[in-house]
């Protein structure tokens, strides 16, 4: 009953307004016309030429109320008549045009929005914020990114201290990527206001889009005075790591945790910042506290765990691996590292015997078995290696792909080149179309030497897997290096690339088939990206020499030869890049220490 009579009571209510909408309605329209759409309601506002002065306020907001209504239940359409009857009702209601030219915009109507706000305009030039909404229409929805920056230029010569419109102009510079102005705006919206975080956050946001850490963090530095908080204060310790500014970032974690001691997050990160400055001992009396609170004291304890052991406290590690396993028998991660404890330590009879306890299921299975094969090699006890991987194939169930390559390279460590073959193609009788199988053939080929064998079995793989990315990127290189086929080269690489864009070794492989194909500045930027993704291969670094050296570029050709012959271990490879270092001139600086 209740509800019955509610229902009837809107109804009434929605009658009665739409009576007295089509009353205040029919004051300002002389005939009304039909609708489209809208039976029964008065003509579209379109049709009706706006009085100069508000006739009827009762009716504009009458109207403006039905068009909210509308717009919150998504009847757009409805709503933009209705915001326009209001408007008919009442031609300066600026509140209607803004709400109109929002709903408008968001409709896609964007040459309608712009000829509503001119309206708004129309009312009054000076008036900032319609002017300020006309620019943030241009630069939101049409991309009229001049004319936008013109309207909020002009602002700013009426009203020098309009934070918003400063606001709005510097971001919009850096969005044209005229970082020069944008930073130039926001550098005087901070000295306009020096009390704003505001202020203080962006530009420090724009300092960090433009590569200006320390100007960066400084800004962020003011922002977290002005307004401290925890979000915040992560943001800015991040780009103090990232500057390797430990002991700042370390102030700031350390503040976190004085306002609330059971942030697990910041005391990891705390004694993350202490081991990178090399404070071992503070990172793990940090650790040991955050054991204590965490909800995983566990994972704390092997992180803990770890520290020890790289840092040569074997035996502590060890007592505290084997405290954690007898409390849990199966903590992989505990019996992984507590493996690893007993090999550094030298104890191989312990070693063996975890290694063989490891089950089936676990995940450190497979790795586990291989490296006891790997153990019993290096004690040349070639048969009980052989028997360990031989055993781990018969399984049918738990067998991995690796545990046929260690076999086959322990065939081919003792010259058994006939058995190693063998290995693989038992392996491709127990893997039936596995294209990783071919691809691990082709690199025992290249172990051997055989580049042609290599490359026979990576179009295998390619035939199996297309867009293999590694098979991709070693025939692409293989004929890059050797100076053949090199569009179809660049192809198969940038098809790896595009399967692999953050790997430095195939980013490598595009910068050295630029370079083979003599377009030298594209090599430079490719191989550039090559050696920030993999900062600590030599190759690398003596291909990028190279391409500097066909950049006209010795100077930094001299750098690169320089850092990878400090990263070569071979001698031979070591000697190849110190002839190309000493045949620069020397007018070009110091080799950097040519050894």
């Amino acid at each position: 009953m209740g509800y019955a009579t509610k229902g009837k009571n809107f109804m009434l209510k929605r009658l009665l307004i739409a009576g007295g909408l089509s009353l205040c309605c029919l004051s300002c329209a002389a005939t009304p016309a039909a609708i489209q759409g809208v039976p029964g309601q008065p003509p579209f506002a379109a049709e009706l030429e706006p009085y100069e002065e508000a006739v009827d306020r009762g009716c504009s907001y009458f109207n403006f109320l039905w068009g909210k209504s509308a717009e919150i239940e998504g009847r757009y359409d409805e709503a933009i008549y209705a915001y326009k009857q209001a408007l008919v009702c009442d031609r300066q209601a600026g509140h209607v045009i803004r709400s109109l030219v929002a709903l408008l915009a968001k409709t896609g109507q964007r040459e309608q929005a712009v000829d509503w706000v001119n309206k708004l305009v129309a009312l009054d030039p000076k008036d900032p914020e319609a002017r300020a909404l006309l620019a943030n229409l241009y630069s939101t929805t049409m991309e009229r990114f001049g004319e936008a920056a013109e309207i909020y230029q002009a602002i700013l010569a009426d009203e020098p201290q309009n934070f918003n419109v400063r606001l709005l102009l510097g971001g919009l510079y850096a969005r044209m990527h005229d970082y020069g102005k944008a930073r130039q705006v926001m550098e005087k919206l901070a000295e306009l206001n020096p009390d704003s975080y505001a202020a203080f956050y962006y530009l420090a946001e724009l300092y960090r889009e433009m590569r200006l850490l320390d100007k960066a963090a400084a800004a962020f530095d003011q922002a977290l005075t002005l307004n401290w908080s925890p979000q915040l204060a992560y943001e800015v310790a991040e780009l103090h790591e990232h500057n390797n500014r430990y002991p700042e970032a370390s102030a700031i974690y350390r503040r976190i945790i004085e306002e609330d001691g059971s942030d697990e997050k910041a005391r990891s990160f705390l004694a993350n910042a202490y081991l990178r400055q090399g404070e071992v001992d503070n990172a793990l009396q940090e650790l040991e506290k955050l054991r204590n609170i965490s909800a995983n004291p566990d994972r704390v304890e092997l992180a803990i765990c770890r520290i020890l052991l790289d840092t040569g406290k074997r035996l502590e590690a060890i007592d505290r691996l084997n405290a954690m396993i007898k409390k849990d028998p199966q903590s992989d991660g505990a019996r992984a590292l507590l493996i690893l404890a007993y090999y550094q330590h030298g104890d191989l009879a312990t070693t063996k015997k975890l290694l063989r306890q490891v089950p089936t299921t676990s995940q450190a299975y497979e790795e586990s078995v291989v490296m006891l094969a790997r153990i019993l090699q290096e004690e040349k006890d070639f048969s009980g290696a052989e028997k360990a991987l031989r055993q781990t194939m018969a399984d049918k169930q738990h067998r991995r792909l690796n545990f046929y390559v260690a076999l086959a390279m322990l065939y081919a460590g003792q010259e058994k080149i006939d058995q190693a073959h063998g290995v693989f193609a038992q392996a491709f009788a127990d893997f039936p179309g596995n294209a990783e199988a071919y691809y691990e053939y082709a690199l025992f080929f290249q172990k051997l030497n055989d580049v042609a064998g290599a490359m026979r079995q990576m179009e295998e793989v390619l035939k199996l897997e297309p867009k293999h990315a590694r098979a991709l990127n070693y025939i692409g290189y293989t004929w890059a290096d050797e100076g053949r086929n090199l569009h179809e080269a660049r192809a198969y690489i940038e098809q790896a690339v595009g399967l692999l864009p953050k790997d430095g070794f195939v980013r490598d492989s595009l910068g050295w088939v630029y370079y083979r194909l003599g377009d030298f500045p594209t090599a430079v930027r490719e191989l550039e990206l090559a050696a920030a993704l993999a900062p600590d291969d030599p190759i690398i670094y003596e291909h990028l020499g190279d391409a500097y050296l066909k950049n006209n570029d010795s100077a930094k050709a001299r750098e690169a030869y320089a850092k990878s012959l400090a990263l070569h271990e071979e001698e031979d490879k070591k000697a190849v890049v110190r002839r190309k270092l000493e045949a620069l001139s020397p007018k070009d600086g110091p080799a950097g220490g040519v050894k």
